[in-house]
């Protein structure tokens, strides 16, 4: 398929190490229909943990990449390493990437390489959301993880998705946005289904959020908020989008990578919500030699970042390309300003 840039979306996945980013991102690419089945870390047969030293060690060391086609839109996934003597990879994958993903663990909590990667994001203006992970394990807590990034980053998160349960009782999850319960897939891909009776009110009082977040998105819908007390489905989504745009709200999913739970409504927001290249600014050289800040715009001259390059023993030498500005195409000649 051929994507214009409003149809494309960049994710970077980061985190603390073993909070799940690679196991996510291979169940991404499985819930997505990429691959056929998903390897787990431990077998060293994962998407990105590819390299020798990678298998050995049971870590990501450099940061790979992998996409989805969802609802018409491509959805490009960065998946980082989680040692900070690795985190020139994390960063180069949020400067290439329109939003990031934080993993943070049900148990433990926010741990400290996640504030460091914070604060990276806080620098650059990022727009970011978490994901509460492994839910399907015993002592995991869902809204106590959440009160803990409240803490640690003084941002209340939003509930996109919430849980159907806790640890053995893990059911699967609720999409709040999309009114609709997704029932852990195990080997498989997660079911949609209705919202059963006894989540009702959780998932009342998580919609009332929502709605205030996408509410703080345009002056408009404030006011239609408050005379009204309610949203509508479309009003909701373009408050959604136009608050993260600019960083106004944090939105935080739940789920379990290794029972397949939570992938599909996370998609779905990304998709429909997720900040869109042509809605962000990124720095370039202009011809003076002093940095400006543009607009992503491909009808602009050419600007472009290469992100990292790799040895391919297939394809040879091996190079990621941002586009800021411009087009790229085979027979286009760039002058490389460094």
């Amino acid at each position: 398929m051929s994507h214009t840039t409003d149809k494309i979306k960049n994710v970077a996945i980061a985190g603390h190490g073993q909070t799940g980013k690679t196991t996510l991102f291979e169940h991404l690419l499985f819930g997505g229909g990429v691959i056929p089945r998903a390897e787990t870390v431990e077998s060293g047969k994962t998407t990105s943990d590819s390299s020798p030293e990678e298998i050995e060690r049971k870590i990501s060391i450099y940061a790979a990449m992998g996409h989805v086609e969802r609802n018409g839109t491509k959805i490009n996934f960065f998946d980082t390493p989680g040692s900070s003597d690795f985190a020139g990879n994390v960063i180069l994958s949020f400067r290439a990437s329109e939003f990031a993903l934080l993993m943070v663990d049900g148990r433990s909590g926010v741990q400290i390489e996640t504030v460091k990667l914070w604060r990276s994001l806080d620098a650059a203006k990022k727009p970011r959301g978490v994901f509460i992970s492994k839910l399907d394990n015993d002592q995991t807590d869902f809204n106590k993880a959440l009160a803990d990034v409240k803490e640690k980053f003084k941002m209340e998160p939003v509930p996109v998705t919430i849980p159907m349960g806790a640890g053995n009782a893990f059911k699967g999850v609720i999409d709040v946005l999309h009114d609709k319960a997704y029932m852990a897939g195990g080997d498989g891909v997660e079911k949609e289904g209705p919202i059963p009776d006894e989540f009702k009110d959780a998932v009342a009082a998580a919609r009332e959020k929502l709605i205030e977040a996408a509410a703080e998105g345009d002056d408009t819908l404030m006011e239609h908020y408050i005379d009204k007390g309610s949203l509508s489905p479309e009003e909701m989504k373009k408050g959604l989008i136009e608050a993260l745009a600019e960083s106004k709200y944090i939105p935080a999913f739940a789920g379990s990578a290794l029972k397949n739970s939570g992938l599909l409504p996370f998609m779905d927001f990304i998709a429909d919500v997720g900040p869109n290249p042509r809605s962000a600014k990124d720095a370039v050289i202009g011809g003076d030699g002093k940095a400006q800040e543009v607009s992503i715009d491909p009808d602009k001259p050419l600007a472009a970042l290469v992100i990292k390059t790799t040895y391919d023993q297939f394809s040879g030498k091996l190079s990621w390309v941002k586009i800021i500005s411009g087009k790229l195409s085979a027979d286009t000649e760039a002058f490389n300003i460094s």
